[in-house]
């Protein structure tokens, strides 16, 4: 049933990226149009980066089902299977930030992160696979898929270093442009916005070994004698 999974979502997340792609004009400010950037502009978002990744992580765990293994604990793991739980690290805590995120603020004041306008050209479904089933999908596969998770310094890392890519990214271009994506960021003045920059980085972090502790749970049967050397 795992590569039946595997594929369903693969199947999912690919046909709302190419929906998105094909029948959503954004409605972005004039100031952001400026910029001429890749993806109808999507970049600009966490939402697209989230959902890519997700796309990433299952397309490369189908292919472990074909060409890797599933085994709890193999004394030689394939590469792609290496890249597999590699992934799932990243791929586990940007799910569940980017939907904690995401209904938080919405639940606080909707306009904020996803305003009417907004919320009239995208469809109800395609909201939540991007904000919603991004973690229900990676919970299941942490629930019945076997993995063996890279050392703290490694999934900490790979999680820093995404969450930094992104705000480096989203502060060029504001740079650029002067405005910024979300509706939020423009009415926090600059000392509250630091404030929640850090604090999101340092929850997308937490989650992360919230990933790796729920692991060693779910699986309690494989060798978990490099964590507890750390």
């Amino acid at each position: 049933m795992l590569p039946l999974f595997h594929l369903a979502v693969l199947s999912i997340n690919t046909f709302t990226l190419w929906h998105d792609q094909k029948y959503v004009d954004f409605p972005f400010r004039k100031e952001i149009l400026v910029l001429d950037l890749p993806l109808k502009r999507r970049v600009l978002m966490l939402t697209f980066w989230g959902l890519t990744l997700q796309t990433l992580y299952f397309a490369v765990a189908l292919l472990n089902d074909i060409i890797g293994t599933n085994e709890r604990s193999p004394k030689k793991a394939p590469f792609i299977r290496k890249i597999k739980d590699a992934l799932f690290s990243l791929a586990f805590p940007v799910a569940l930030y980017v939907t904690g995120a995401f209904w938080t603020i919405y639940a606080i004041d909707k306009e904020l992160i996803f305003p009417e306008v907004i919320a009239k050209v995208i469809p109800v479904w395609a909201n939540h696979v991007m904000h919603t089933f991004v973690s229900v999908f990676i919970t299941v596969e942490l629930l019945f898929a076997a993995r063996t998770y890279p050392s703290r310094k490694v999934t900490v890392s790979l999680t820093f270093t995404f969450i930094l890519g992104y705000l480096i990214y989203l502060h060029l271009s504001y740079l650029k442009c002067g405005v910024w994506i979300y509706p939020l960021l423009d009415v926090l003045p600059w000392h509250l916005r630091t404030v929640f920059f850090v604090l999101s980085t340092l929850v997308a972090m937490f989650i992360s070994i919230v990933g790796e502790k729920l692991d060693s749970i779910v699986n309690p049967k494989k060798d978990n004698a490099k964590h507890k050397k750390r």
